[in-house]
């Protein structure tokens, strides 16, 4: 009996199209134009949800949400245009080696909202839940599942990301 239960539950978790991760970041979008795409981004460490009003603002969040957890790990720093060379290499060296993390991502992250609870949350156009397994290549990789229309894919860019997420509401319109 217990081995047919336990045969039960893998399957069933199988056919789940959303598993637990840390890391997962619930992306509800209320508002979908070409110039503005206005949201929500809901995970586990903070109640209030993250407001955005453009993807690449919600790409932000959810990377400086990635350097908190230091999950998954950067393979490359991200360079910038507010810290010139010099300034980099100099603040390498006195790291030992490794650039710090800022100030406001140094504390340590607890978990505030139970999973169930943030990837309940609907948007008005849409909602995705986006799971970031690695971040190689300077862009991201992993999966997206489309909650509005049952369908979960696989992305290696943060380019092919965006473009999923834009298919998907084409296919709403339609």
């Amino acid at each position: 009996m217990l081995q047919k239960n336990m045969q039960y539950d893998r399957e069933s978790l199988k056919k789940r199209l959303i598993l637990y991760s840390p890391n997962i970041v619930n992306l509800c979008l209320d508002s979908y134009g070409k110039e503005k795409q206005r949201g929500r981004l809901y995970h586990e460490y903070t109640i209030q949800p993250m407001v955005f009003t453009t993807l690449f603002e919600a790409f932000e969040k959810m990377d400086a949400l990635y350097d908190a957890l230091q999950f998954p790990q950067a393979a490359t720093e991200i360079r910038d245009f507010r810290v010139d060379r010099k300034e980099r290499e100099r603040m390498i060296r006195e790291s030992g080696g490794e650039l710090a993390l800022p100030e406001h991502i140094k504390e340590e992250l607890e978990k505030v909202e139970e999973f169930e609870k943030v990837i309940e949350q609907r948007g008005k156009e849409a909602t995705f839940v986006i799971r970031v397994k690695f971040r190689q290549h300077s862009s991201w990789q992993g999966e997206i599942t489309w909650v509005d229309g049952q369908k979960k894919e696989y992305f290696r860019s943060a380019l092919e990301l965006i473009k999923l997420m834009d298919s998907a509401l084409h296919m709403q319109d339609h």
